[in-house]
């Protein structure tokens, strides 16, 4: 538990330490015997929370700023603490102080050798490389009823042959989810829907209303199609992160691959040997 709870307070101590002093963006929020707490060692600890606590980052930060400078302060007080008790001299202290350095040198190390080889030039040129072999798709926008038995089907299909509107009786009648947004499915490909419910619907123009009912795994359905489209490339706007994340991914294991050949590596554990069928535990 000392162990556990020291290797917390040491991180975040290091990281509020490596936090740069920035004069005119970065005030001084609080002293401590003398020393300036600055307000980018607040943000990093609100940083920090939200790894445990997402919804912090949506509180203004002038509600968190005195709770957060109190935090701060009592991490200065306590550090300050510490080091006049000797802790730093502590073997177990420098044994966590040095996997921190190495977590914090092989972090950066990475970051760097993957912004190398992941640049604004590169995302685009592989976002443009996508985009010119992307194939177009059908597409349809299709609303539903869905139905536990065929006999209820027909009788909404009658129903809507008698002039009801579509989603005015998906709202009083379907028992899917989409029941409450009138049936709405919004657009979807072929591939997106169970084969039964695919071929029927693609198989319909926009304005049709299926005649007989649909069978699928989840009941019976009663279609209309709305329109139809084809697929478009999404923008680079919208896919540049994405493409960035998976092209860091990939220049990650291209580094670690890089290293593992020039490294000399011995592994002295050996791997367990199967348990024969049948042999007791």
């Amino acid at each position: 538990m000392f162990k556990t709870a020291l290797r917390a307070a040491v991180i975040s101590a290091s990281l509020l330490a490596a936090i740069p002093a920035m004069a005119a963006d970065d005030p001084v929020v609080a002293k401590v015997n003398g020393k300036s707490i600055l307000q980018s060692e607040v943000l990093a600890l609100r940083d920090e929370m939200a790894a445990q606590m997402p919804q912090i980052m949506s509180v203004p930060m002038e509600r968190l700023l005195p709770g957060l400078t109190q935090q701060a302060v009592d991490n200065r007080i306590l550090a300050d603490a510490a080091k006049a008790a000797g802790m730093e001299k502590d073997p177990e202290v420098k044994k966590q102080l040095a996997l921190i350095q190495d977590e914090l040198i092989k972090r950066a190390f990475l970051s760097r050798e993957v912004e190398k080889q992941v640049t604004d030039e590169d995302v685009r040129k592989v976002y443009d490389e996508q985009v010119a072999s992307f194939v177009p798709e059908d597409e349809i926008h299709a609303r539903h009823i869905l139905l536990k038995t065929e006999d209820e089907a027909k009788a909404v299909i009658s129903k809507l042959e008698g002039g009801a509107d579509f989603a005015e009786l998906a709202k009083s009648e379907s028992t899917g989810p989409s029941g409450v947004s009138g049936g709405d499915l919004g657009f979807f490909t072929k591939d997106a829907m169970v084969p039964e419910f695919a071929e029927a619907a693609f198989a319909m123009k926009p304005g049709d209303v299926s005649k007989k009912p649909v069978q699928t795994q989840f009941g019976w359905h009663v279609i209309k199609v709305e329109e139809t489209r084809k697929t478009e490339a999404p923008s680079f706007e919208d896919s540049k992160e994405q493409l960035r994340q998976q092209m860091a991914q990939a220049a990650m294991v291209d580094v670690m691959d890089g290293l593992r050949k020039k490294a000399k590596v011995e592994i002295l554990v050996k791997e367990p040997e199967e348990t024969p069928a049948g042999a007791a535990k």
